[in-house]
């Protein structure tokens, strides 16, 4: 290996040794001297070398660590945790900074993101720097869009709170996801006349007006034909995705074809191929053309600018121009590792960015295997073998060719990102392999025909034709994912592997291309194996199911979904109940990217049933997402509300996949693996609902042995008074008693009465982080203490999982925190 890739090697080996573990810069400093001095002895050169790169790797986990510790306490933070330690501040303060990226429309207003360079506190303005997201509410927000652009000032007050983490079974740590957050703290501005604006640098202003210049072309010409077309134009062009809709958007990462609308390599590198060829026409000297296409190239990361991915590739593009300018023609790998190198020392928190690990995990991939695929699909070609062809055959040859390097270049992106993209993204696609073929020219197309409406915008004569040509490449991007609609199968989600298991799938792939000679050679044969096995188990994790608890106990979880509901219920008998499944009031699928993958942590891989307590968003907004990833065999609900739109689409998924459908009330029961499911509320309705009531909420109490956990999702006074008038008359209650406290701990439940008559010793409050409603309420605390009760909140302790075999319970909460509940107790 060249001494280039090694060097490259150990460094970022070392930044994500001291970024992704705990290791303290000043252990990885002694380290790094202690190999140092070791080296400077007399040894044998190879064990001075590897003292060397040893130390090399040392000194690099220092400055990762630095880095890591600089990202988790900035400035900003360090102020905030002193002032809120409770997670956010009752009042606004003044923020200044620059804004990081153009505004966006948000579900609840603008999205502002403000490199903050100083806040007025009660001392006065103090230079407190770090990254703030922030949402502006409002009629004035919309109005005031186009004036809040990147590189922009702007002072505003923002009621400051800590940004929303997940602690669930599966769930990365907690700083884990503080080091991968976009930003430092989130807030909100109430209107936007509060939000005082003045303009940038030149070069910044300048940009911005480029990009608006670009939107209101495609605007123009394209959104009359189609608005998705118009969204994916802009998307390709500038990296603005804000007008693409969630259903294309979710179509195409199903097909493995969303990175084509996404400003990344392949975009930079078509642009920068054009700009070449158009210098080698207009400029004589082969050096100035290089140089002006450098120039071009940077001032496009400019202009664009923002992304990560945007950087990755404007660096490639020009590292790569600029080797070639000295008359140097390196290695591809080589190219690869100088641009990784590059991009690690700038920004050593790459080393933990998604789209960092798929761009040149994909890079490699096509580097290290594409010409050996190649190689073996020719041999088994004899039209590409045979030299003596005619010229009409020899076009054919060469389309097949393209087309096979093509189909082999996909294959080795799809290898290499196999494991890596079922943890990030729990989906494995290979439709990709078929819909490329369609989606990347379609790509290129939309691309250059983009570029052309701009540049002829001023003449609507011109304008037009590129625009049609925009709109069927587009409409023809997006129809290339209805392969996985005619073969749903190309497309599935899973649960995300082990380190472990990803770690031996790249042990073992790297060994096979190490290998040399004859696939039949034992060595190969062990190390395919190997790579056989760890993607199988990364494609269909076959122990998922040990995560299920031990005979004879039911497992309940609390799950961690913010300020909304989801709770599992696991029976003896291994069945498996969810009631209510979260959702936010954005795009953010928290269905599939949270309730989901805790489900699968906790061993199951298909729910039986899927019961919602009422359609308020924050119990049934995931509903549709878990029920498309674990397809239930029933749906459970209480009080039909017709006219709701999160209902209508859960239920309409029921009819596609024949689903059973039942309706819950009070007085229905059942037994499932040993657990006796009584429903206590509601009522038959009186009259048809058009919206959503807390009192019509399902509440089920379950009863195992000695044990019983009250569920009342958001059931209110008109329960609780029912309820404890029928426990009055009851003959007596469970020895041990949970409760999971009614709509999130509010005032509206959990009354003194009701509380005294039940008595539970375990209560349960399921409520966001630093939520803006004050949930739980203080003096719903106290009253549950009065009685006696252990209070667990998921704001608190995350995900809380109670465990009992019908004589005791175990409770014990991502946070550490445990508790032991026995009979007499």
């Amino acid at each position: 290996m060249a001494p280039g890739v090694v060097i490259t090697v150990c460094v970022i080996a070392g930044v994500a040794t001291g970024v992704a573990t705990p290791v303290a810069a000043g252990a990885a400093a002694a380290a790094a001297l202690a190999l140092v001095s070791l080296a400077v002895l007399e040894q044998p050169a190879p064990c001075r070398r590897g003292l060397l790169w040893g130390a090399l790797l040392a000194v690099s986990a220092v400055y990762g660590a630095n880095a890591r510790d600089r990202a988790l306490a900035p400035p900003v933070v360090v102020w905030f945790e002193a002032e809120a330690p409770h997670g956010r501040l009752d009042v606004p303060v003044l923020v200044e900074g620059t804004l990081a990226a153009d505004a966006g429309v948000a579900a609840a207003g603008v999205r502002l993101v403000i490199d903050a360079t100083r806040i007025r506190t009660r001392a006065g303005w103090e230079p407190l720097t770090g990254r703030i997201q922030g949402n502006v509410a409002g009629e004035m927000a919309g109005p005031a869009l186009a004036a809040w652009t990147r590189g922009r000032r702007v002072v505003a007050p923002v009621l400051l709170r800590r940004p929303q983490v997940w602690l669930n079974p599966g769930a990365s740590d907690l700083t884990w996801q503080r080091l991968r957050q976009p930003f430092d703290l989130a807030g909100s501005v109430k209107s936007g006349a509060l939000v005082e604006v003045s303009p940038g640098a030149p070069w910044q202003e300048a940009a911005a007006s480029i990009r608006a210049y670009v939107r209101a072309a495609t605007a123009r010409y394209l959104r009359p034909r189609d608005e998705q077309a118009a969204a994916i134009a802009t998307a390709i062009l500038i990296g603005d995705r804000a007008g693409l809709s969630d259903a294309v958007e979710r179509r195409l990462q199903a097909a493995g074809t969303y990175h084509v609308i996404a400003i990344s390599g392949g975009n930079v590198a078509l642009l920068a191929t054009l700009c070449f060829w158009l210098l080698r026409a207009l400029v004589r000297s082969p050096r100035a053309g290089v140089l002006t296409c450098m120039a071009a190239i940077g001032s496009y990361g400019v202009i664009v600018g923002g992304e990560a991915s945007v950087t990755r590739a404007v660096v490639a593009a020009c590292v790569y121009l600029a080797v070639g300018l000295a008359g140097l023609r390196p290695a591809a790998l080589n190219v690869l590792a100088l641009v990784a190198l590059v991009l690690v020392l700038a920004d050593p928190l790459m080393v933990i960015d998604v789209g960092a690990w798929l761009s040149f995990g994909a890079t490699l991939g096509i580097v290290l295997w594409t010409a050996r695929l190649t190689q073996a699909a020719t041999r088994w070609l004899p039209l590409l073998n045979d030299s003596h062809v005619s010229r009409a055959r020899r076009a054919g040859r060469m389309l097949l060719t393209n087309a096979i390097r093509l189909l082999t270049a996909t294959l080795a992106a799809e290898l290499m990102l196999l494991p890596t993209a079922a943890a990030v993204f729990a989906r494995v696609s290979v439709a990709g392999l078929a819909c490329n073929f369609v989606a990347i020219p379609a790509m290129a197309v939309v691309q250059v025909a983009s570029l052309c409406v701009v540049a002829v915008a001023e003449w609507p004569a011109i304008a037009v034709w590129p625009a049609a040509l925009v709109d069927v490449a587009a409409r023809v991007l997006v129809g290339s994912a209805r392969l996985v609609d005619i073969a749903p199968w190309l497309s599935w989600r899973v649960p995300p592997p082990s380190l472990a298991v990803i770690a031996l799938f790249y042990a073992t792939l790297a060994i096979a291309w190490v290998l040399t000679g004859s696939l039949r050679t034992p060595k190969r044969i062990a190390a395919w194996a190997g790579v056989i096995v760890a993607g199988s188990i990364a494609l269909f994790a076959p122990a998922l199911e040990r995560a299920q608890p031990g005979a004879g106990v039911l497992r309940v979880t609390t799950m961690d979904v913010g300020q909304g509901d989801a709770i599992l219920v696991q029976t003896p008998g291994r069945h498996s109940v969810l009631i209510d499944s979260g959702g936010t009031s954005g795009t953010f699928d928290i269905g599939g990217r949270i309730v989901v993958p805790a489900i699968w942590a906790l061993g199951v891989r298909r729910l039986d049933w899927l019961a919602f307590t009422h359609p308020d968003l924050d119990h049934i907004g995931g509903g549709l997402a878990v029920a498309e990833d674990l397809s239930p065999r029933e749906i459970w609900e209480a009080v039909p509300v017709p006219p709701h739109p999160a209902r209508a689409a859960m239920l309409a998924f029921a009819r596609d996949r024949d689903i059973v459908r039942r309706q819950m009330l009070a007085g229905h029961a059942l037994e499932i693996g040993g657990v006796l499911f009584d429903v206590r509320h509601p009522l038959p309705p009186e009259w048809e609902r058009q919206r959503t009531r807390n009192d019509d909420s399902l509440v089920m109490r379950l009863r195992y042995g000695d044990v019983e956990v009250l569920l009342t999702g958001d059931a209110g006074g008109e329960f609780e008074r029912r309820e404890a008038a029928a426990l009055d008359s009851e003959e007596r209650l469970a020895p041990l008693r949970i409760l999971k406290v009614g709509h999130h701990g509010s005032l509206s439940s959990t009354a003194l009465p009701f509380l005294r008559r039940l008595r539970p010793q375990i209560a349960i409050v399921s409520a966001g982080r630093a939520n803006l409603f004050g949930h739980p309420a203080p003096e719903i605390i106290a009253r549950l203490e009065d009685v006696g009760a252990a209070v667990f909140r998921t704001d608190l302790d995350g995900a809380i999982v109670l465990e009992t075999d019908g004589r005791a319970v175990w409770v014990r909460t991502m946070t550490g925190r445990t508790w032991l509940l026995e009979t007499g107790r």
